[in-house]
């Protein structure tokens, strides 16, 4: 709302004030608006008519036969909170006056038509900003408590559980049949899924308000990568996938946070893994491309992603209509991937052909 279109919304206003000569005053000041002046001319009266009807401004003299000074705000501004008050006195209070909750404070033998109009409607637009600002601060306290909620009441109990599972496929609290171990197995593999997805909401909301702390160091990601590589290989085995490797024979060292690299290494080699299928192949590739950038792709022989999905599959919750119905998941991987790569100052790119598969590759700067 423009500053004109907020003054012209001034319709109704309190005038709380015992002089009857100064009540007139100002008054006739707004005659010439269409504005409803409701005058009181003591405390109780006033709070009376708060009580009663809402009003757009309060006109506040502070001396009052039944209270005097800024108690007089106090008691206006418990009963009225969401209304904008311009205190009107003969006594420079101002910065005391503000700090009680005035919005606006006019020594009354300085008042004239325009600079009456123009404070209210600077009172009303000053309570405005800090009734947003509060809102704001609301909802990100609200966001805070649900994430909080999120890690504690979801994430634990998961990776407890997750815990006890391992002992009971590895047979380490008593014999199981093979039966009981799949089954076991299968609940794991589910609260695994369910997991992912928890860390996934939980990194983007922390990238996405800047509350991501980015460590950085000095990494070697050829080293990186093979670590990674290595814990992979008993899955890969499991579902026969072949897995080519063409890493860099020196040192591929760059300047990032280690978590959040590992972390996209896990979400685009794990979807290869997902969607490549059994007896298929996946490229794991790492090199200089030039003095001052890495290249890290990842490449399957999925089923691809179709050409007029390609352009939104950096979007949030973007899955491909091939693939949504046999794989779970929220589509905030890949969103997440292009977040932490971007941060590092990097890039991340996806070619795809369709029943053929798909290569992602990852620019990052080389360290200095």
């Amino acid at each position: 709302m423009s500053f004109q279109e907020l003054e012209n919304s001034v319709s109704s206003v309190l005038l709380i004030e015992d002089s009857r000569a100064q009540a007139l005053a100002i008054t006739s000041m707004l005659n010439n608006s269409p504005v409803e002046t409701v005058v009181a001319t003591s405390l109780a009266s006033g709070l009376l008519k708060l009580a009663e009807q809402e009003f757009d401004v309060i006109l506040l003299d502070l001396s009052l036969p039944d209270s005097h000074g800024l108690d007089t705000l106090v008691a206006v501004r418990n009963c009225a909170p969401g209304t904008p008050i311009v205190v009107l006195s003969a006594m420079d209070e101002v910065e005391e006056a503000i700090e009680l909750g005035a919005q606006e404070y006019l020594l009354k033998e300085e008042v004239t038509p325009v600079i009456l109009r123009r404070a209210m409607t600077r009172a009303r637009a000053r309570l405005r900003k800090k009734n947003a600002e509060s809102e704001r601060l609301r909802v990100y306290e609200e966001r805070e408590d649900f994430m909080a909620t999120i890690t504690h009441d979801l994430k634990n109990p998961i990776i407890g559980s997750n815990r006890i599972l391992d002992l009971l496929v590895q047979h380490k609290l008593g014999a199981l049949t093979d039966q009981q171990t799949e089954i076991l197995a299968a609940i794991k593999s589910s609260n695994d899924v369910l997991l992912e997805m928890i860390c996934n909401f939980l990194d983007v909301y922390r990238n996405e308000k800047d509350m991501h702390e980015i460590s950085l160091e000095i990494i070697d990601m050829r080293a990186v990568t093979a670590k990674h590589l290595r814990g992979i290989l008993p899955l890969l085995a499991d579902r026969g996938i072949k897995l080519e490797v063409q890493l860099a024979q020196e040192e591929v060292n760059i300047r990032a946070d280690r978590c959040s690299i590992t972390r996209v290494l896990d979400n685009l080699i794990g979807n290869a893994i997902k969607f490549v299928p059994d007896g298929g192949t996946i490229l794991v590739k790492l090199e200089k491309q030039n003095p001052r950038e890495a290249l890290f792709q990842v490449s399957d022989s999925g089923p691809g992603i179709p050409k007029e999905e390609q352009h939104y599959v950096f979007q949030r919750f973007w899955r491909s209509r091939k693939t949504r119905a046999n794989n779970s998941g929220t589509g905030l991987g890949l969103y997440l991937c292009q977040q932490i790569i971007e941060a590092h100052k990097g890039t991340i790119s996806c070619e795809a052909e369709e029943s053929k598969g798909t290569t992602f590759t990852v620019r990052l700067p080389l360290a200095a």
